[in-house]
């Protein structure tokens, strides 16, 4: 009986790192190959086996990296283009697996989240979810990969361009911490917290806390992209969102450019916002599309979040 299964079961964990991604793989903790990397399931999604077909995706596209890192800026950066997939509200449900998400396009945060888990271990990358039930100043929660590289977490985005995503940072600075609602957690089996998504009275997915190791990292974002006290920090949204990005522009009152923005489009989360650096002093006007001025002026607030309908 041993005998039969033992070769099924090699079978199955060379199926996890191809030959071309061996040397990625080399190095990865016992445990955290047997936690991020070998199992199937992420979240709540309904499990399925989605190993040859994400890899059959993904394989090909990073056959060219020659390091793990590039292969996951390349594979986040292009996570849209290569399956197809898209955020949307319109989204059949919120934890679809790898493969439901491939077939129904539309998918969540958490869908997008589970699909490029996948993707990474599916290349012999280790990944996990992180997420937080909900931000400080707009409603609603959000989930992000992480990936293990060069021996720590590092979180990455879908289609995003780089490491630790401009738009989440800033708003991890703006959490309070005390708030057990605001705090960040990642997705481990030893973990003494439940992820936040779904019902999480009901659901068992053990998470550990990472709000502190998050908060030093919103910290470096901040004193590098950080505003002097003389502006503030503006968040604009415009519903209902277009299909495609709309340049929307900050001018002083001489009608001279101070910034251009695009604005959130129906395939981007729905607590990503279009950021301004809005001087306190004086009148300004955001320039929309067809040339429609607003007329707007900061606030005591360090953040301003201005939601605004078409009309």
């Amino acid at each position: 009986m041993f005998r039969a299964i033992i070769p099924i079961l090699l079978l199955t964990l060379s199926a996890l790192v191809s030959p071309a991604f061996a040397q990625w793989g080399q190095n990865i903790p016992q445990e955290i190959r047997e936690s991020y990397l070998e199992p199937n399931q992420v979240l709540s999604e309904t499990p399925c086996d989605w190993r040859q077909k994400v890899q059959g995706i993904f394989a090909p596209a990073v056959k060219h990296c020659t390091t793990a890192r590039e292969a996951v800026m390349h594979i986040a950066a292009n996570m849209t283009q290569l399956t197809g997939t898209y955020y949307s509200a319109k989204r059949r449900k919120q934890d679809m697996n790898a493969l439901e998400a491939l077939e129904e396009k539309k998918i969540s945060c958490t869908g997008q989240t589970i699909l490029m888990v996948c993707a990474f271990r599916s290349i012999g990358i280790p990944a996990r979810a992180v997420g937080i039930p909900t931000w400080n100043h707009v409603r609603g929660n959000h989930t992000w990969p992480e990936v293990w590289l060069d021996g720590e977490w590092q979180m990455i985005e879908f289609n995003e361009k780089d490491f630790n995503t401009g738009w989440v940072m800033e708003n991890i600075g703006m959490l309070d911490a005390s708030n057990i609602w605001q705090r960040i957690v990642a997705q481990n089996p030893k973990g003494d917290m439940i992820f936040p998504v779904g019902d999480m009275l009901r659901n068992n997915i053990a998470a550990e806390d990472v709000t502190e190791r998050y908060t030093e990292l919103a910290a470096q974002w901040y004193s590098k992209n950080g505003l002097p006290a003389d502006r503030q920090r503006l968040l604009l949204d415009l519903h209902p969102r277009a299909e495609e990005a709309q340049m929307v522009k900050l001018v002083d009152e001489t009608g001279a450019i101070l910034e251009e923005q695009p604005l959130p489009t129906t395939r981007d989360d729905m607590r990503k916002f279009a950021t301004f650096s809005l001087p306190r002093k004086g009148l300004h006007y955001l320039i929309f599309p067809g040339n429609q001025a607003f007329p707007i002026q900061a606030t005591e607030a360090p953040v301003n979040v201005l939601r605004l309908k078409r009309r």
